[in-house]
């Protein structure tokens, strides 16, 4: 063989080789992701009088890092970090929202709820901002911290500022048994079944308020 001709043939080689030792690399599998939800015993809530408003819940928007399934956790200061194969089934918005009209609908305080998807005119609508969806590892035990701002508006009035009826921030903090994201989940479940009674009863009492005023 010509010298000329022997670089080619010996990159023919290499590259041979290069190919069947990359093929005999064992593959590693990825790692599965686990999803979470909340999971809210039936809230017992009960009303000497039904409102005559047809509510619907609106799907919540979130601030960052809240807007994204990823289960979050913080330290002290600043640090965020987020589980690596752990996520929420939903956005954290988006199971508050379905979760509150739930219990709404259970609670038997309203002529009639509808989910976001609901496509029938509702007479009131409530719009949520996230502003907190975490594990708080600040201290011991770690905590499932929720805050939510919530605005109550009624949709048949066309002036903007006297559309808005209610509009109010809830905090609330529930324990967690151990810094997983399985423990967080059900200490979040907690803290939005806090959320949900105190929401419901706040607006319940705004509509009450409104329809007296109404019908005087």
């Amino acid at each position: 063989m010509k010298p000329s001709n022997r670089l080619p043939w010996r990159l023919s080689i290499f590259f041979t080789v290069l190919l069947l030792t990359a093929c005999s690399i064992p593959k590693t599998k990825p790692q599965p992701v686990y999803y979470y939800t909340l999971d809210n015993k039936p809230l017992e809530l009960s009303f000497p009088n039904r409102v005559p408003a047809v509510v619907r819940v609106e799907r919540f928007a979130a601030g960052p890092p809240y807007d994204s399934q990823q289960i979050i956790y913080g330290d002290k200061g600043l640090y965020r970090n987020a589980y690596a194969n752990f996520k929420w089934i939903a956005l954290p918005g988006e199971l508050l929202a379905y979760d509150l009209a739930r219990d709404m609908q259970q609670c038997g305080g309203f002529q009639a709820v509808l989910t976001p998807q609901a496509s029938s005119p509702p007479t009131h609508a409530i719009n949520g901002f996230v502003e907190q969806f975490l594990e708080e590892d600040f201290s011991e035990p770690a905590q499932a911290a929720l805050k939510v701002g919530i605005t109550l508006i009624d949709t048949r009035e066309p002036d903007p500022i006297k559309r808005i009826l209610l509009q109010k921030n809830y905090s609330f903090k529930s324990p967690c048994e151990e810094k997983t994201p399985a423990a967080l989940a059900q200490a979040m479940s907690a803290a939005a079944a806090k959320l949900n009674a105190q929401i419901i009863q706040d607006i319940h009492r705004c509509l009450s308020q409104t329809s007296s005023h109404t019908k005087d």
